[in-house]
């Protein structure tokens, strides 16, 4: 598996080791071995060799072991560390208690050539919610086979679709061009970086394989103790819609997202970047624009 002639990395930040097994028995099981294994150790108090070694040869994988934590300052700063290692063309990130169904890596390389004739730099797979026992919480698949990443963006944003990092694959060229956002938790630092390394192009799907994605009280995701911290990366994540990637997006839909921002600025006392409000000159939206202002000096009033 370690060959840098397969064309998947599956890279693994890993922390935790609760259910860190499970993930490595759907690696094992692989019906198709061409993929290459990254297991980036975040300074975790469980040294998880001798598990690796149960499942993989010391030549099957790459482990590397970091002194430092960076998974608790934010864990997109983790992602990119491990990154730094691959070589392969196209990657995926695999949480560390999630879980890629058998015919996973085959269904990859079945959905290549189509990939390849559109175009294509991100292939999305279908996926299910799993809890602590491998209980199916919820599955899901949604009835298209291809779609445009700014669609499948606002759709998530809508919370008209669930998503996270685990069941996508992307071209290792357009990760290393956008990296990742690093907003707090990396709470929405997966949906910005499937918009940036399609590309902003459409977005493959298959449902013929299947990801796990575990839900427990022990992942950020099924956490509530980090509620404020996931509305304030909301908020930010409003914030560079707005400043950086409005282009991508219809009028609508950025009149919405400055509306979100200014309205949680002034319920929730955020930190407020007045120059959002420029957008609806660039658009010539001048009463837009005035009508805007006059929020923002009621936000700075009040603070």
């Amino acid at each position: 598996m370690q060959n840098h002639q397969n064309k998947l990395a599956i890279v693994i930040p890993y922390y935790k080791i609760d259910f860190f097994e499970e993930t490595l028995k759907s690696l094992v099981s692989q019906t198709n071995k061409n993929f290459t294994i990254y297991i980036g150790n975040d300074a975790s108090p469980d040294n998880p060799v001798d598990l690796i070694n149960k499942y993989f040869n010391d030549d099957e994988y790459f482990y590397i072991e970091y002194k430092k934590n960076l998974g608790s300052e934010n864990l997109a700063l983790q992602w990119e560390r491990v990154l730094e290692n691959v070589k392969e063309e196209w990657i995926q990130i695999l949480g560390d208690d999630d879980v890629i169904s058998e015919n996973f890596v085959e269904e990859f390389y079945s959905n290549l050539a189509k990939a390849e004739t559109k175009n294509v730099s991100v292939i999305k797979f279908s996926h299910q919610w799993i809890d602590e026992e491998n209980k199916v919480v919820e599955n899901f698949n949604y009835p298209f086979e291809e779609i445009n990443s700014a669609d499948f963006f606002i759709k998530k944003y809508n919370n008209e679709i669930k998503s996270s990092l685990s069941e996508n694959i992307f071209k290792r060229v357009f990760y290393l061009k956008y990296k990742f956002e690093k907003l707090p938790l990396a709470w929405g630092s997966d949906d910005l970086a499937i918009l940036t390394f399609s590309d902003f192009k459409k977005i493959l799907y298959t449902n013929t394989a299947k990801v796990m994605v575990r839900v427990s009280k022990a992942s950020i995701s099924g956490s509530e103790s980090n509620l404020d911290k996931k509305i304030q990366a909301d908020h930010e994540l409003q914030r560079l819609i707005i400043k950086k990637y409005a282009p991508h997006f219809s009028y609508s839909f950025i009149d919405s997202a400055i509306d979100r921002y200014l309205y949680s600025c002034y319920t929730k006392n955020y930190n407020l970047d007045p120059t959002v409000a420029f957008y609806y000159l660039k658009k010539l939206k001048p009463i837009k624009f005035i009508k805007a202002l006059k929020k923002i000096y009621y936000i700075r009033k009040k603070k």
